[in-house]
């Protein structure tokens, strides 16, 4: 696409900004109030049919204004956008909430959800560290009944995750105890694929000299270390922001939202899509893979470092959002997160 003139950019802006604060279209009369150009409506109204040829606005009804469409937002975010940083005492009352949570990791993610949602009035999402990259300091078994034992695996970020499993022979806590002391000195300190790799070379080992109770230890790891669709987890908060958007007043598209906010797995995809990316991305309407987020944009961004907890934070919502400031949240919150989580020498 050609750039855009001064004149044509500065009504794209006003347009912008007149939709993300009202949700309604914007007609000439409300841009030539809102713009420090010396135009009449009717000089605003063809600047305007020229943006609308070049696909950056939309005319929802025939007698309305007009509305962004998702390349306007895209040509907003990346060009016209202003860098801003939270007010003082926003960032000062988000860094003292994540201080009295930091005590328990999985309390101080939740807190973090419930930062992202206050402060933007929109849905705060937070996706744990994935179990996949992260090292693994300790593995511990507990006997639930005669054939059923949970395996705790802590991670070193210090989030703990817990599998029920099956065994196919009775085992007594303290054998248990014993297993566990065994695959943490085996093992701890790997992640979950280099775990699993270094277990499967010792089962081999072991099947020729066949030792009972070394195979038993050897296949309870195993099952605990299994890849499985739920080692991710994501944490949302507030998706009642939502309610009362004017993108989601059909009752179709608000229940296909809540869904997929409900179900999670399309969300998790998406944000482990960009675990690896550097600093803040937004991805805005139909840029996102998954049709229900359609409506939406969502503002997201990396947090820990790179020898220890990966994970993602951010912000979903309408794609009118005010994406400076939602920028600057994901911005502040990911970098407080990342300190908080960092062990000396990090």
């Amino acid at each position: 696409m050609n750039e855009l003139d001064g004149r044509s950019s500065e009504v794209l802006r006003t347009v912008i900004r007149q939709h993300i604060l009202s949700g309604e279209p914007v007609g000439s009369k409300a841009v030539t109030g809102g713009t420090m150009l010396d135009l009449s409506p009717a000089s605003i109204r063809n600047v305007m049919a020229e943006l609308e040829e070049r696909g950056l606005l939309q005319q929802p009804h025939t007698s309305a204004g007009r509305v962004p469409t998702d390349q306007a937002y895209r040509l907003y975010v990346d060009q016209m956008l202003r860098k801003t940083r939270l007010s003082p005492s926003q960032a000062q009352a988000i860094d003292t909430a994540l201080a009295d949570s930091r005590g328990e990791i999985p309390d101080l993610l939740a807190e973090v959800s419930r930062q992202l949602s206050q402060f933007s009035k929109q849905v705060g999402l937070v996706l744990a560290p994935n179990l996949q990259r992260v090292p693994i300091d300790r593995i511990e078994f507990v006997r639930l009944d005669s054939r059923r034992v949970v395996a705790i695996l802590v991670a070193r970020s210090g989030v703990v995750h817990n599998r029920v499993l099956e065994i196919a022979e009775p085992a007594e806590q303290v054998e248990l105890d014993r297993i566990g002391r065994y695959l943490t000195d085996e093992l701890g300190g790997l992640t979950l694929p280099e775990m699993r790799d270094r277990l499967l070379i010792r089962m081999g080992e072991e099947r020729a000299a066949y030792d009972r109770l070394m195979m038993q230890s050897l296949e309870l790891g195993r099952q605990a270390l299994e890849s499985r669709e739920d080692d991710a987890e994501l944490l949302v908060e507030g998706a009642s922001n939502l309610i009362g958007s004017p993108e989601f007043s059909e009752l179709g598209a608000m229940r296909d939202l809540f869904r997929t906010l409900e179900e999670k797995k399309a969300l998790i995809q998406l944000l482990s899509q960009v675990i690896d990316g550097e600093g803040v991305q937004v991805v805005i309407g139909a840029e996102n893979p998954q049709e229900q987020l359609s409506k939406c944009s969502l503002v997201v961004a990396t947090y820990g470092t790179e020898t220890q907890t990966r994970g993602t934070l951010g912000i979903v919502g309408p794609t009118r959002m005010e994406y400076a400031k939602a920028i600057a949240l994901v911005e502040h919150l990911a970098g407080v997160l990342s300190g908080l989580l960092s062990g000396p020498g990090d």
